[in-house]
């Protein structure tokens, strides 16, 4: 018998890769600079690994978004053709990448299976608040280009999903924790913060979920509900 949470009054949403496609996208900008790799004699897990340490260098200070993206992603690009001793060939590759990173900041929005279904039923009987990690002008733009702001009540870009991320939503909006539900693909920012800050959450898993936000799940209370697809949210919740 599938699990249902009941007395529920609102959704959280995370957006990326619950909403729509997210991480697609940064996959294919690094298989293309993987590719630039392959040309000139590194591996794949080499490139992804000089990426990871420059990441880890630039989003403590920038944030999680496309412009410390970027930054790390021209630097690696720049540090391969170097060791590689292909400095000549830097103008073309940088305005490959440059398209690319464009490309990554412009791309049409790929809602997933069933969510454009399934968002105005979930209105008329839920407060619907999206609380998604970034940068206000990345998230923000997404969803201007998705002409989704109408489907919900509130929008919240935070710069790290944390248990007092989650309490400052719960304040701000006046929410009582026993009758929200946080709903999302990612098992550390959308599952495990939420649950320390006392909610019940759904999980959505989704196959490109970006490495950094993969963990096990808490065994512990609040419960987890897992569904395959966010068209089966309105099984699993009732008021």
């Amino acid at each position: 018998m599938t699990q249902v949470f009941t007395g529920v009054k609102t959704l959280l949403l995370d957006l990326d890769d619950t909403l729509w496609e997210n991480n697609l996208y940064f996959l294919l900008s690094i298989e293309s600079l993987c590719r630039v790799g392959r040309r000139y004699g590194m591996t794949d897990l080499a490139v992804n690994n000089l990426l990871d340490t420059l990441e880890n260098r630039h989003i403590p200070y920038m944030g999680f978004g496309y412009a410390s993206f970027e930054v790390s992603y021209l630097m690696t690009l720049k540090m391969i053709l170097a060791r590689a001793g292909a400095g000549a060939d830097h103008p073309g590759h940088q305005l490959n990448a440059r398209r690319m990173m464009h490309y990554l900041r412009t791309h049409p929005i790929d809602w997933l299976p069933g969510v454009l279904e399934t968002l105005p039923g979930l209105r008329e009987k839920y407060r619907l608040i999206i609380v998604t990690k970034g940068q206000p002008v990345d998230q923000l733009g997404k969803l201007d280009r998705s002409g989704g702001w109408h489907y919900f009540h509130g929008v919240e870009v935070v710069p790290r999903k944390s248990i007092a991320c989650y309490e400052k939503v719960l304040s701000k909006y006046r929410l009582d924790a026993a009758s929200t539900v946080m709903v999302g693909n990612s098992p550390h920012s959308d599952i495990n913060q939420p649950k320390l800050a006392g909610l019940r959450t759904i999980y959505i898993p989704h196959p490109q979920t970006w490495h950094r936000e993969m963990e096990p799940i808490r065994p512990d209370a609040p419960p987890t509900i897992e569904i395959p697809h966010f068209g089966m949210l309105p099984r699993v919740v009732r008021p």
